[in-house]
């Protein structure tokens, strides 16, 4: 793989730093993952799986191997571990490498070469950079709450975003570092990274002073999520040519309406639009409207759970999950993509 012969060290718990590990893991680089004395708390979390630990843990830690080690007691074993590595990953809150011993301004002198990588809530510095950090907390601050969930009935939703986007930030700039060939520190935030994932909407507000709601990307984007007429989800995604909105009228046999003769009508008559295309795909089974959207060349899809992905024909057929649970996404034309380690030896 492209990172074989690349030594990790990561330092980290939970989330952020586990998971750029198992990203550099899954691309080769020996991952060698430090736990405290009773190991990382994400081991025991939520259980039911064949494992002696969480299904969560084995998911962020895949293909490493793992060590113990007291930080407060033998700091010698972690220099011995690091010694002539080439990365080294943390996650604890600014200042506490530091305080263990094992900071940037240590690790500097004793490993030149060494990519040091630190992993923060909210940066190094300024008025919440001391507050402990997980993924709820930025993103709500971040914005990414604000952009899927209604002020009026706010709730924690979906994955952990900004604790994975801060992990392939965190990859990112490693990658970056590596290629200098140059010993350097790389700091990451979870807030700046979600920042960043949101350059369309802070553009489009620091541009026009819109602000974006759950709604706004299914109104521009000239989305629509429908239930067939056998209860199934699905979506479609119109954009902007307007060959797609066309061959859609053909396919629900719709008169063209002065209300939607134009994308910027559609928009603006989004809510009623919406009525209609929903009213419509009410008739009839989901497999017999992909079969006509199929034929239309209209951008379409089944609203899968968890479950269904892992039997979706696509998802099958890239070979995107198998027992190890996913495989990585990125193929290499000249490097053979392998299946990784299941578990942290």
């Amino acid at each position: 793989m492209p990172l074989s012969g690349l030594r990790v060290i990561e330092v980290g718990q939970y989330i952020s730093a586990p998971y750029a590990g198992k990203l550099l893991a899954d691309l080769g680089a020996e991952v060698v993952k430090v736990e405290p004395p009773g190991g990382d708390p994400m081991r025991r979390w939520q259980g039911g799986g064949s494992r002696a630990y969480s299904p969560q843990f084995g998911a962020y830690n895949r293909g490493k191997r793992a060590v113990t080690i007291d930080l407060k007691e033998d700091l010698e074993a972690l220099f011995e571990l690091t010694a002539g590595a080439d990365v080294l990953i943390e996650n604890f809150r600014p200042g506490v490498a530091d305080r263990l011993g094992f900071g940037w301004n240590v690790m500097k002198v004793r490993e030149p070469q060494l990519v040091y990588c630190s992993i923060t809530g909210f940066g190094p510095g300024g008025p919440y950079a001391k507050r402990p950090a997980y993924d709820t907390i930025i993103s709500a601050i971040g914005g990414m709450y604000g952009h899927l969930v209604p002020l009026e009935d706010p709730r924690p939703i979906g994955p952990a975003f900004s604790d994975l986007l801060s992990g392939m930030s965190a990859v990112q700039g490693i990658l970056a570092a590596l290629h200098t060939g140059q010993g350097m520190r790389v700091e990451v935030s979870m807030l700046g990274a979600l920042t960043d994932f949101l350059t369309e909407a802070i553009g489009t507000y620091l541009e026009t002073g819109s602000v974006v709601a759950p709604s706004t990307r299914a109104v521009r984007a000239q989305a629509f999520g429908c239930v067939s007429g056998d209860g199934l989800p699905f979506v479609i995604h119109l954009s902007v040519p307007e060959k797609f909105w066309e061959a859609l009228l053909r396919v629900l046999d719709l008169a063209q309406d002065e209300r939607f003769s134009t994308r910027e009508l559609r928009c603006d008559n989004y809510g009623e639009l919406e009525q209609v295309v929903r009213a419509e795909f009410a008739k009839r089974p989901r497999d017999e409207w992909f079969e006509l959207l199929t034929a239309a060349d209209i951008p379409h899809g089944p609203l899968n759970t968890v479950a269904d992905l892992v039997q979706d024909p696509q998802a099958l057929h890239l070979g995107l999950i198998n027992d190890h649970g996913t495989r990585p996404g990125t193929r290499f034309s000249t490097h053979e993509r392998r299946l990784p380690r299941r578990d942290p030896a």
